[in-house]
C-alpha cells in the first residue's frame, strides 16, 4: 500500500514541483500552507490543502493526524522576517521558540522536526525525494564563464561556505574579488538586489549549502525566479553547488538564462 504523505509548504515554485512528482507516484498529498496565494495556488494540484497560521504548531500537528499521517516533507520558503511581526504563536510554538537559544535557521527547523517526530510524525528527506533536480559539475547554459568570471566563481564559492557555516545564509553576490551582498534573513532575491544595486552590472551570484546540511529542510534552490531578479540587476553568472542545490524547472531556467545571456554553472 501507497502510503499518503503530508507536504508544509512555503512559497515558490518547489512545492508544486513537489506535490505533483508524490502524485505521479501515486501518492495521495495532503498540503499544509501559511498565505492566501500559496493557499490558492496549490488547490489547483490537489484539492486537500489547509491554510494555518505560521506559528499555530498544535494545529498543524492535528492537521497531519486528522489525516492520518505518518510521514511529513517541507518544501518552499517561509520568510522568517515573520517571527519579528508579532505572529500569533500558540502555546506549543511559543515553548518550542523559548528553549531555543538562536533564532537561526537550523535551530528553529530543528526544534520543529523534533516536536514532529514526538508525535510519530517522520520527516522526510527533500534530497531523496528531488535529487534527479540537483545538476552535477558543467555549463548548463550556452554560455560559459569568462576567465574573470571564473575567477569570481572560485571566490565567490569559498565565501559563500564560509556564511554557510555560520548559519547566516547560502548566498553571496561578488564583483571583481569582493563581496557586495551576502544572504541573511532577507532571503536569496533581495540580496541579489541589493548586490545588483552595487555592482551595478556583472555581478556573480553563488548559492551553496550548508556543511552537514540536514536533507530534510533548507536544501538551496534557484528557479526561474532567481534568474529574472538576476536579469533585473544585470548579473552575468549564476553558480551552484553541483549535486546539492535543487533547480526547479531546470529546462526553463536555462532557457532563461540564456534569453538573458547568463551563464549558469554547477561547480
Amino acid at each position: 500500500m501507497v502510503l499518503p504523505v503530508g507536504l508544509i509548504a512555503g512559497k515558490g515554485d518547489l512545492p508544486v514541483l513537489l506535490i505533483r512528482k508524490l502524485i505521479s507516484s501515486g501518492r495521495r498529498v495532503v498540503v499544509i500552507t501559511f498565505d492566501k496565494a500559496s493557499h490558492k495556488s496549490l488547490r489547483q494540484e490537489t484539492e486537500e490543502v489547509y491554510r494555518v497560521g505560521l506559528g499555530q504548531v498544535d494545529r498543524i500537528i492535528n492537521t497531519l493526524k486528522s489525516a492520518n499521517l505518518t510521514d511529513v516533507v517541507f518544501a518552499g520558503k517561509v520568510d522568517k522576517r515573520a517571527l519579528f511581526e508579532n505572529p500569533r504563536f500558540d502555546l506549543r510554538a511559543l515553548s518550542i521558540m523559548k528553549k531555543l537559544h538562536t533564532r537561526n535557521d537550523d535551530s528553529i527547523m530543528t526544534a520543529i522536526v523534533e516536536e514532529l517526530e514526538n508525535e510519530g510524525i517522520s520527516v522526510l528527506s527533500q534530497v531523496e525525494l528531488l535529487r534527479s533536480f540537483m545538476p552535477s559539475v558543467g555549463v548548463l547554459g550556452k554560455r560559459a564563464p569568462s576567465q574573470k568570471e571564473q575567477e569570481d566563481i572560485k571566490f565567490a564559492l569559498r565565501m559563500a561556505r564560509g556564511i554557510a557555516a555560520l548559519d547566516i545564509g547560502q548566498t553571496v553576490i561578488v564583483k571583481d574579488g569582493a563581496v557586495v551582498a551576502v544572504e541573511a534573513i532577507e532571503g536569496t532575491d533581495e540580496a541579489i538586489m541589493r548586490g545588483g544595486s552595487v555592482a551595478r552590472k556583472g555581478a556573480v551570484v553563488c548559492k551553496v549549502s550548508k556543511p552537514g546540511q540536514d536533507p530534510r529542510f533548507d536544501v538551496p534552490t534557484v528557479g526561474t525566479c532567481t534568474i529574472q531578479t538576476m536579469a533585473r540587476v544585470k548579473a552575468s553568472v549564476l553558480a551552484i553547488e553541483a549535486d546539492a542545490t535543487l533547480v526547479v524547472d531546470l529546462e526553463a531556467t536555462v532557457k532563461l538564462c540564456d534569453r538573458h545571456k547568463i551563464a549558469f554553472v554547477a561547480a
